[in-house]
Order: C-alpha cells, then sequence, then structure tokens
C-alpha cells in the first residue's frame, strides 16, 4: 500500500492485484473539489448571456439551477481525469493500455464540502531483469555479391518499372487483380467489412500457392482463382489466424466474397529502356550502381541478421508474465514495426502485404513473444539512455523514400495519416539499442550457406510447431460448434415437444 500527497493534494493508494495488475484508490480533498466548482461557475458566468443580465453578470443561483448538472457533470470528469494523470505521473507508471473506469464513476455525486473519492483498474508494464548484455555470441553471415544478384535485381527493375496491359482471363503468377470484396465473419451479424479496391496478386511460381487477401494468408490461392477470369466471382474460406490484432477474427470462420472487376499484367522494361529511364549512359553504368546498392542492403542484412539474433538471445534469457489485458493496440504496433522494418529494407508493398499476412499467421506463442520483446527492447533502450532525434527519423523516412522510388515529405505523409511516425522512433530506437549488444558481442563470421540452412531449420520448426497450435485450435473450434450444435438442436426438439403438448391439448 502506498500513500502520498502532491499539486492536487491527492490521496493515492496503489493495491497490486497481479503481476501487473494494479487499482488505483485516489481522493480528491473537499477544498479541490470546491475551487474547481467554482472555477467552473466562474468560465460560465464570464460567457452565459441570461435574460434582463447583461454578459457576466448572471447571478450564481440563477446559473446553478439551470445549468448546475452540466456543471457538475463537466468538472466531474475534468477532476477524474486530471486526478488520474497526475497519479500516474506522480507514481512513476508505465500505463500499458487504457485505464478502466467503473460504469457507474460518472453517476458519482460530486459535492461542495465533499471530498471525492474513485477507483481505476490499470495494467503496468511487467517488472524483470535483464540478462547479461556484453560478450553475447553473435553469427554474422558472409556473402559476396557476383554478377547473379545484379542480374535479379536488373529484372525485378524491370518488372517494377514494366508497362501494365489489361488482361481479361489466363491469369500468369504476379498478375494483380482488383475488385470489390465483402467479408462475412462467424458470430457477427451482418457484414463485416465491404471495399471497391481489393487488390489480389497471384502467387509466383515460388509461393506454392499462397498468398494474402485483406492481410489474411491463404494457402489455396492459386487453386481458387484457376480458370477465373474478369468478371468472375470467387468465394475464399479461412479461419482468421489466433494472434491476429483483431480480436473479433480470432479463431472465427471468415468468408471473403471476391468480384474481379480489372486485371493487368506487367510487361518488363528490356535493358536499354530500363538504362535511360535511371538516366544513365549505358549498362554498365547500371551494372555499377545497382552493384553499390546491393552491397548496402547485403551490410542491412547483416547487421538485421545480427538484430535478430540478439532479439532471440533476450527472449530466450528473460522471464516475465505479460499483462493479462494486453490491448489490441499493442498487438498492432508490433504489425506496424514489422510493416516499418519491411519498408526500411525496400520491400515493395505487395511484398509487405504478404509477409505481414505470414506474420498474422503465426502461433500464438510467436505472437506473445513479439509482445514481449516491445517491453525488453525498451528495458535495454533505457539501460543505454538511448534517445532518438528528429533528425534520425527524418534520415529514416529519406532512405525509405529512396528504397521505394518515392519522395521523402509523400512517405511522410503517409506515415502521419497512419501513426506510423511513432513507429519509425521506435523501430530507430530498437535498432540502436541492439546494435549496442552487437557492437559489444563475441561475433563469429559465417558463410551464408550455412547461416541459410540454420534459419531454414528454424523456420520449419516454427512450421511444426504452428501445425500443432492449429490443431488444437482445430479440435477446440470443433468442440465449441459441437455444443452450439447441441445447443440449437435440444433447443428445437425442446420447441417441438412442447408443440406437441399445445397440439394434444387443443385435439383433447
Amino acid at each position: 500500500m502506498d500513500t502520498a500527497t502532491d499539486e492536487m493534494n491527492l490521496k493515492i493508494d496503489i493495491t497490486e492485484d497481479g503481476p501487473s495488475a494494479r487499482t488505483l484508490a485516489i481522493t480528491i480533498p473537499a477544498e479541490v473539489v470546491d475551487e474547481r466548482i467554482e472555477a467552473s461557475y466562474g468560465n460560465l458566468q464570464n460567457q452565459a448571456q441570461m435574460r434582463g443580465f447583461r454578459k457576466g453578470k448572471a447571478p450564481r443561483h440563477l446559473l446553478q439551477k439551470r445549468f448546475g448538472a452540466d456543471v457538475i457533470n463537466e468538472t466531474r470528469g475534468q477532476l477524474i481525469m486530471g486526478a488520474y494523470q497526475q497519479a500516474v505521473q506522480q507514481k512513476e507508471l508505465r500505463v500499458v493500455g487504457e485505464p478502466d473506469f467503473a460504469e457507474e464513476l460518472m453517476e458519482k455525486p460530486l459535492e461542495e464540502g465533499k471530498a471525492f473519492s474513485f477507483e481505476v483498474a490499470i495494467e503496468v508494464a511487467p517488472e524483470f531483469d535483464l540478462p547479461k548484455l556484453e560478450n553475447v555470441a553473435i553469427k554474422k553471415p558472409m556473402f559476396e555479391i557476383d554478377e547473379s544478384h545484379v542480374d535479379a535485381e536488373i529484372t525485378r527493375l524491370a518488372y517494377r518499372f514494366g508497362t501494365p496491359e489489361t488482361v481479361k482471363k489466363d491469369f500468369q503468377p504476379l498478375d494483380r487483380l482488383v475488385g470489390r470484396a465483402k467479408v462475412d465473419v462467424e458470430d457477427h451479424d451482418g457484414v463485416f467489412f465491404e471495399t471497391d479496391k481489393t487488390l489480389v496478386v497471384v502467387p509466383d511460381v515460388g509461393d506454392e500457392g499462397k498468398g494474402p487477401v485483406l492481410g489474411l494468408l491463404l494457402e489455396d490461392l492459386s487453386e481458387h482463382l484457376e480458370g477465373a477470369a474478369v468478371g468472375s466471382d470467387i468465394v475464399f474460406e479461412t479461419v482468421g489466424p489466433p494472434a491476429h490484432e483483431r480480436s473479433e477474427l480470432r479463431d472465427k470462420k471468415i468468408t471473403i466474397h471476391f468480384h474481379i472487376s480489372e486485371a493487368e499484367r506487367v510487361t518488363p522494361l528490356d535493358t536499354g529502356t530500363l538504362v535511360a529511364t535511371f538516366g544513365l549512359e549505358d549498362e554498365s553504368m547500371l551494372r555499377e550502381r545497382l552493384q553499390l546498392e546491393i552491397e548496402n542492403r547485403r551490410d542491412q542484412e547483416q547487421r538485421a541478421a545480427e538484430r535478430e539474433q540478439v532479439f532471440e538471445y533476450l527472449l530466450e534469457n528473460t522471464t516475465f508474465a505479460l499483462p493479462q489485458k494486453i490491448s489490441e493496440a499493442q498487438v498492432a504496433r508490433t504489425i506496424e514495426r514489422q510493416r516499418m522494418d519491411l519498408l526500411y529494407k525496400g520491400e515493395n508493398p505487395e511484398q509487405v502485404e504478404k509477409q505481414l499476412a505470414e506474420m498474422r499467421d503465426q502461433t500464438q506463442e510467436q505472437a506473445i513473444n513479439r509482445l514481449k520483446l516491445l517491453f525488453i527492447m525498451d528495458k535495454v533502450a533505457r539501460h543505454f539512455d538511448i534517445d532518438v532525434s528528429d533528425q534520425e527519423v527524418n534520415g529514416r523516412i529519406a532512405m525509405m523514400a529512396q528504397q521505394r522510388g518515392e519522395r521523402p515529405d509523400a512517405v511522410r505523409t503517409e506515415l502521419q495519416k497512419t501513426g506510423g511516425l511513432q513507429e519509425v522512433a521506435r523501430q530507430i530506437m530498437e535498432h540502436k539499442a541492439a546494435d549496442r549488444i552487437v557492437d559489444q558481442a563475441d561475433v563469429s563470421e559465417v558463410p551464408a550457406s550455412d547461416w541459410n540452412k540454420e534459419a531454414e531449420a528454424k523456420a520449419q520448426a516454427r512450421k511444426g510447431g504452428a501445425k500443432k497450435a492449429a490443431k488444437k485450435t482445430s479440435k477446440k473450434t470443433a468442440k465449441k460448434t459441437a455444443k452450439k450444435t447441441a445447443k440449437k438442436t435440444a433447443k428445437k426438439a425442446g420447441g417441438k415437444t412442447e408443440s406437441k403438448k399445445k397440439t394434444t391439448k387443443k385435439t383433447k
């Protein structure tokens, strides 16, 4: 139990209800209540216009009679939020999610001459100890850039700046289909979501038929698109990932009705035209420029691999329980953070959405680990006293813009609209914190081929875990469905029996 006073002379009692759960019992003294009510009437008196009185001259008792309920309600709300914010700041509480006020709180009497007390339930960031941050064993994948990498980059750019042409049918890999989509979700009344601008990209040869639709990864996308044409209506069915940022979609049957309105296929540019597009003299200059860009990207990927090992090390060696009511906003933040990472690496928008869909399709354990990492990296950053400047944010935005071939101001505007600027700053903070650990780590160089094999083995292990989790989820869903069916059947049977009884009575 903790009691203290401060600016508003609050009495603040903190009760621990669990590892991260707290209840704040806050008492606002009577003199503060009186002062705030008086101030509210003073402001009202200066502004109110009442018949028979000049502005600012209406007597207090008339104002109280006419506007008293509104003044009290407004003052109560201001006092509650002001006291809550002061308590959080005074006690240095790192609140997670939104505070939980009692529904009846706004009906509680606020009276002159009496103290006002209320409670609010919150969750705070978990407390834990960081593992040793020095001499962490890190592997650095090494690989040289050769002509084949430059050839692949030329092919990628040729498609990126290629000429789109309309197609009607016989869709091929990487064709872009646009149309209307309507989404129905189990246990949700009416249409859950509807849009006329849904983009579906035909999976590439190496995608094994998988691809995203509206952010959901569909394992059999290619099968559904086989034989389709402009004007076709296609129905996709899937189950919401257990780690989806929207709780109403988790483990729910989702049906997407997709009508193909138009489709296009990109014809890649020839190398000569691509050279002219970049304003270069010949192919050799293009290859030289791309060589440097790929080497820079290689260096970024090496550092990203090292950071990823830091993240794994911290997760494996840090133990704590997540707050039980972890907010959807925080789940969404992990998705948005991944989006920033992919854009920073220069992935095109379609590839970003595909990888985000794969991320949503991960197991619940992986989703929990992503959330844990938010808290861990925040503490590591505080351990190293890391700050992020506006200049660093602007530099990161400029780099993302260059990777995407867009203007920095356009990228900044987009980030402002989506709330991504905060995530850019957080990404920089996490990278700087992880780099501090890498810089003092025990680094060993390994061939890229060995690194790729190890990464593939980890991916397969995760897939195995995901399948087990999916089986468990399927069993749970089946049980729920069976229970629902049984209840409905029982109700129907009961209804029929009652009907028969009534019929029998009538006959008698």
